[in-house]
């Protein structure tokens, strides 16, 4: 028998759009799945487009492409806690933009769980100032809180350690996990100064016109703090993270080009005893290093554990359709008993 969910949709960026684009082109591939996926209300920052029968979603990429202009189903100033409040579904997918306080995703993330509705998330925000408190307000409301977009996109994090590796102890965790500075230090290898590959970034369209959380460490640091509370169960704060973003680093990647080695801005974990050591930082990488593998635009983690040692996985990132990719995984797990990637 086949499960139909009806999902709101807050935010609709890059990121909403393409989870849109992907309902829409998956659809056969989800029915044989036997799943439904009927959208209910789409909120941006003006108003909702809702219809409880489910919304013609190739309508609604036209409409807001022309502003709304004459589509019925969009109500102005009818705000996206208005929609969760008054509408029937069974999961809110919250794709707004990270802010350092968290709002207004955590404002619609407390409101979808405190009404008993799953989340799906790729909002850091949230989760790096309110993560115990969003995980245990959703489990008091016997409903899930999904967030594997958060940290890699479409690359396995969260799902791949608590589904395969339940019965070892994860010791510690090295990344890369901005495609922005990752892109930026590959130029520079290049032998292109930081400001010309910066610039590079931003025609691109690697880097946003706002670029300084990336080149500054900071939304890396919110991964980190992310994969902090959740695979080692602390209450780790952005503050209680090393940062230091890449604005000095040439003088590095010219001493690793010398010594045959590449320059990473890793994101780190390392457990010791019953504390977590968490940094930010450019470090060079030996060739041998599976991360030094990761260029352009890419990501990739390296998982250390006690009994299995050391898992690697990467992933080609190529823009918001990946990222979309995993929140439409994650909806789809909420159909299941068991998580799995």
């Amino acid at each position: 028998m086949g499960i139909l969910m009806k999902i709101q949709l807050i935010g609709l960026g890059n990121v909403g759009r393409a989870l849109i684009e992907l309902i829409e082109n998956k659809r056969a591939l989800l029915k044989s799945l036997g799943v439904s996926l009927v959208v209910v209300s789409i909120s941006d920052s003006k108003g909702t487009a809702i219809d409880k029968n489910g919304l013609n979603l190739a309508e609604v990429l036209k409409y807001k492409e022309r502003t709304w202009k004459n589509f019925s189903n969009y109500i102005r100033g009818y705000g996206a806690l208005d929609a969760i409040k008054s509408s029937e579904s069974d999961a809110v997918v919250e794709l707004t933009p990270t802010t350092p306080n968290g709002e207004p995703g955590l404002s619609n993330i407390k409101t979808a769980l405190s009404t008993g509705k799953n989340v799906v998330t790729a909002n850091k925000g949230p989760l790096v100032v309110a993560y115990d408190k969003l995980v245990k307000m959703a489990a008091e409301k016997g409903v899930r809180l999904f967030y594997e977009a958060t940290v890699a996109a479409h690359l396995p994090v969260f799902c791949m350690v608590n589904s395969c590796f339940k019965v070892d102890e994860l010791v510690k965790i090295e990344g890369i996990l901005n495609a922005t500075t990752n892109f930026i230090i590959g130029e520079m290898e290049n032998g292109r100064s930081f400001e010309e590959a910066l610039n590079r970034a931003k025609k691109a369209g690697w880097a946003e016109t706002n670029y300084h959380d990336d080149v500054d460490g900071i939304d890396a640091a919110r991964k980190v703090v992310i994969m902090a509370n959740s695979l080692f169960n602390k209450e780790a704060r952005l503050e209680d993270v090393q940062i230091e973003g890449i604005r000095n680093v040439e003088p590095l990647v010219r001493v690793a080009a010398k010594t045959s080695k590449k320059t990473k801005l890793v994101c780190k974990i390392t457990k010791d005893r019953d504390k977590l050591r968490m940094s930010v930082m450019p470090q060079q990488i030996p060739l041998e290093d599976p991360l030094a593998t990761v260029n352009h635009g890419d990501m990739g983690v390296k998982f250390t554990f006690t009994t299995s040692k050391d898992i690697f996985v990467s992933a080609q990132f190529k823009g918001p359709t990946q990222t979309a990719y995993a929140v439409l995984n994650d909806i789809i797990k909420l159909g299941s008993m068991r998580e799995t990637c």
